[in-house]
């Protein structure tokens, strides 16, 4: 009795090792199947170097369109990207608030500044132009700068 009780666990123990062996078998069957197929057997050689090949190429254009996704990021960074605007009352003698600031800045925090002010008599447009948040020529007035900073967060 003890030496068949041994048997059985050792035919056990073959019987789990062959379901295991055949498992993976039948999973490399699938993907030889899979890889080769509509490709006669003369064909194999012919169909992994063209896999091969195609590979490189789908490598390269991968390559390619990193670059050019590196080159549009490049330049969105010039276009208007922080909008500011504010309207308000300058004068006292007008009603309402008709006036107002428009800046257009890009990432860098350069762009434009349009002014409009507006009066009983007339209104008045002024465009500043700003590099890096600042107007190198002009003073700004501290509505303007409030815009330009409240565009730049």
């Amino acid at each position: 009795m003890p030496g068949s009780t041994a048997l059985y666990i050792i035919l056990g123990l073959l019987s789990i090792w062959l379901l295991l062996v055949t498992t993976l078998l039948v999973r490399i069957m699938v993907h030889y199947q899979a890889l080769t197929k509509g490709v006669a057997q003369k064909d194999l050689i012919s169909a992994l170097n063209n896999f091969i090949s195609k590979t490189g190429q789908n490598h390269e254009a991968i390559e390619n369109l990193r670059k050019e996704f590196l080159d549009e990021k490049k330049a969105s960074m010039l276009h208007f990207q922080r909008l500011g605007f504010r309207r308000f009352n300058p004068f006292t003698d007008t009603g309402g608030d008709q006036s107002f600031i428009l800046s257009l800045l890009d990432e860098n925090g350069t762009g434009v500044v349009v002014s409009s002010l507006h009066s009983r008599e007339n209104t008045r447009v002024y465009a500043k132009q700003i590099e890096n948040g600042h107007c190198p020529d002009q003073v700004l007035s501290k509505e303007e700068q409030a815009v330009i900073k409240d565009s730049l967060k």
